[in-house]
């Protein structure tokens, strides 16, 4: 009698045993996702554009160089409501980059909205334009761009280079940077008659800064004859992002 009173209260906790165990859960945080647990690395990030398939992001890192550009694909889900030029990003992805130019990030996890930024490459995109469009006679037969941003003092340097990035794809032109006498050095301008024979230099120099508009001088130069300049311009930001109002015009 006694064994078997024994052996029902033996099988009764381990019935109870049974029902503990399988309905104990492990402890997650709620705040990780499957797809930031996967990620192997993070790059924080500003979106400077977004083509139909990818798009280019420079680190915005305080330690980031004029080479770390990425092209990021968007072969995927992210909020494109949040996510615009000047966005402020935290991607994450599987650890690869391909050597390319821009660098390719590899297999993306997520890309996460983190502040929306001033996009001012965006705004020199359209000062580009407007001085391309102005004088096009400077334009002729030319395969280079170059880019003298030296005193472009509201971008990082990786925004520079993807300044330069976005204009060379643009127009399907081969692109350089650097002051004219670096690329009279190089070889690129003869320095002595004054003639850029393949190419054209573009330059912005920013005058004066404040909290929400500032001054600058742009000119795009082929030679001492042939250059135009947009003088003492103007640049604001306003609730639809950032314009700019040119002061004064001349040519030479």
């Amino acid at each position: 009698m006694k064994k078997t009173t024994l052996l029902l209260v033996i099988i009764t906790l381990l019935v109870l045993l049974s029902g503990c165990s399988s309905t104990t859960q492990p402890n997650i945080p709620v705040n990780d996702t499957p797809s930031n647990e996967q990620a192997n690395s993070i790059l924080i990030g500003k979106v400077i554009k977004i083509y139909d398939n990818y798009m280019l992001v420079a680190n915005a890192e305080d330690d980031a160089k004029s080479s770390d550009i990425y092209t990021v694909s968007t072969d995927f889900d992210f909020d494109a409501s949040k996510i615009k030029p000047g966005s402020i990003v935290k991607i994450g992805y599987d650890g690869m980059i391909m050597e390319t130019y821009p660098a390719k990030l590899g297999d993306i996890k997520y890309i996460n909205f983190i502040e929306q930024k001033d996009d001012l490459v965006g705004l020199y995109e359209k000062v580009f334009d407007k001085l391309w469009e102005t004088d096009k006679g400077l334009n002729t037969d030319i395969d280079i761009l170059a880019f003298d941003l030296s005193k472009t003092t509201n971008l990082t340097d990786a925004e520079k280079s993807a300044l330069i990035y976005v204009l060379g794809n643009k127009y399907s032109l081969e692109t350089v940077s650097g002051t004219f006498d670096q690329l009279s050095k190089d070889g690129y301008i003869d320095k002595e008659k004054l003639y850029f024979e393949n190419g054209i230099l573009f330059s912005f120099e920013v005058t004066k800064e404040s909290k929400n508009s500032f001054m600058f001088n742009a000119q795009k130069w082929r030679s001492g004859l042939g250059a135009y300049f947009f003088q003492d311009c103007t640049a604001r930001k306003n609730k639809d992002g950032w314009d700019f109002k040119i002061g004064s015009e001349a040519i030479s």
